[in-house]
Order: C-alpha cells, then structure tokens, then sequence
C-alpha cells in the first residue's frame, strides 16, 4: 500500500488489502484542555500514531481519526482527590477547572456514542472483518461507552471488535524503567507529544524548579487520581522533564505492543 490512511487509498487497493488482512483501526480522542503546554488534540493525536505504526506492523488500514470524546461530572472524590476547590453543586468536566482554561470539546455521551456507533457499522459495511479501537482518552463514561459499543458490533454486525485496554509487555517495562506515573498532560503525554510536533511549548509553564499545581493548570500524574497524590496537590510526574527521546520510545513500544495483540487476535479468526 502507499499508505495506511484510508481516506488515502482507492477502492482496488482498499480491497486488495482487505484480501490480505481485512482490518481496520479506529483511533478516537476528543479535542480536550491538556494544560498550557499542549495541543488540545493530543488524546485523538497519540491514538492516531500509534494506530498508523500499528498498521504498518500489522497490515490493514486507518480511518479517519475521530477527534471527540466524552466527561461526565466529575465526583467529589476526585476533585478532591486532584486537590481541585470545589462546592457541592459545582458542574465540573473532566479536566476544565483550570483558571484561564479553554473549554474542552466534549460531547454528550449519547452524541458520542451514536456517532462512534455508525462509524463502527460502516467500516464494518465496507467490507473490514475487524476493527480495532485505539482510544486516546481514559474518562470512566468514554471507556464505558466504546466498551459496549464494541461488544454490540462483535454480536449484532457480524465483525470482530477490539478494544485494548491495557499496558502491554513493551510499554509497561519502559513505564517501569523509567519510573513514570501516567496521567494527564504530565510527563509521559507531554513526551509522546514532543515526539509528534514543534507544538509542545513548555516555556508556557512555570519556570523550572517552581511546582506545579493540578488546580491551577489542569493537569495530573496518575496517582493523584486515585488519592495517593502529594497532598499540597502539584504534579509529582513533572511534564518539564520529558524529552522527544522518551516520547519516540513509548510511541515504538505502544504500537508493537498493539501490533503483537492485534495479530495473535486475527490469526484466531481463521
């Protein structure tokens, strides 16, 4: 194939791939607040890389990404667990409680979730045995969502649907290694990011040596989240310390590891 984008493909070479593996990724990711520093596409962005290195392990082809994604009202619990003010009948989503914050684009879960389920039916319509979801976003109503979704085109349309939810062997060890606390705009985003484009600007942040507080700058390293954060609130997994380096191996080592997943899947369709 010249490329692995299908919007880029004509229909003979669109069916002599799916003659030789009939497979498509879907990479989705909303257009989402990730702080100062970072596009706002990045969650839609690093899904849609590691979904085109994927195919380019794999065979099969990628759609058109889709750049939204869903919030609901974020709990008490994890506001307060972010260490972010908050009153009781305050309406918070996702990641937009940032002073000075330009508000995400997040649709209603139901918009969302229709507009995921027609894409899904009409691959699956143009002839693709699987599809694979590569999702860039990890709020609870967005996994729920593409959880079910997938389950309901592997029962009612006659195709195989994959929805990896999980750090694989590659990954996992250079998270390990390099001792990172995967969260939201923090260091890992931000490296992946830098890897990608010129569009990461970290002079936007506060000078180096200052922290960095989840209130004030809408971002969080993973343990924060689950309530094991510092209790001054501020970023433990510093976003200024990430390089195009690391980034480049955490997009090699997601992409193998859902190239890897991925085969072992197909080879058991028969």
């Amino acid at each position: 194939m010249r490329t692995v984008q299908l919007e880029m493909l004509r229909p003979d070479e669109i069916r002599a791939e799916q003659e030789r593996i009939s497979l498509v990724y879907l990479p989705v990711g909303p257009v989402e607040w990730h702080s100062f520093h970072m596009p706002m596409g990045t969650d839609g962005l690093i899904a849609q890389e590691t979904a085109r290195r994927a195919a380019a392990i794999t065979g099969g082809a990628v759609a058109p990404t889709l750049f939204i994604g869903t919030e609901r009202n974020d709990s008490r619990q994890m506001l307060a667990n972010l260490r972010v003010p908050a009153g009781a009948d305050d309406y918070i989503l996702g990641m937009d409680f940032a002073p000075d914050r330009v508000p995400s684009l997040y649709l209603r879960e139901e918009v969302f979730a229709t507009t995921v389920r027609e894409h899904l039916r009409l691959l699956v319509r143009m002839g693709f045995r699987m599809v694979v979801l590569v999702n860039g976003h990890g709020a609870a109503g967005q996994l729920d969502t593409l959880r079910r979704l997938c389950d309901e085109v592997s029962h009612e349309h006659g195709a195989h649907c994959v929805f990896p939810e999980f750090d694989g062997p590659r990954m996992g060890a250079l998270i390990k290694a390099e001792r990172l606390n995967p969260g939201h705009a923090d260091r890992l985003e931000t490296a992946m990011m830098m890897a990608l484009t010129d569009s990461v600007a970290l002079d936007r942040l506060p000078p180096a040596g200052e922290p960095l507080y989840t209130a004030a700058l809408g971002m969080a390293s993973g343990s924060q989240f689950g309530g094991t954060g510092p209790a001054d609130g501020h970023v433990p997994d510093d976003p200024r310390h990430a390089t195009a380096a690391l980034g480049e191996a955490l997009l090699t080592a997601c992409a193998d590891d859902l190239a890897e997943h991925v085969t072992g899947l197909y080879a058991k369709l028969g």
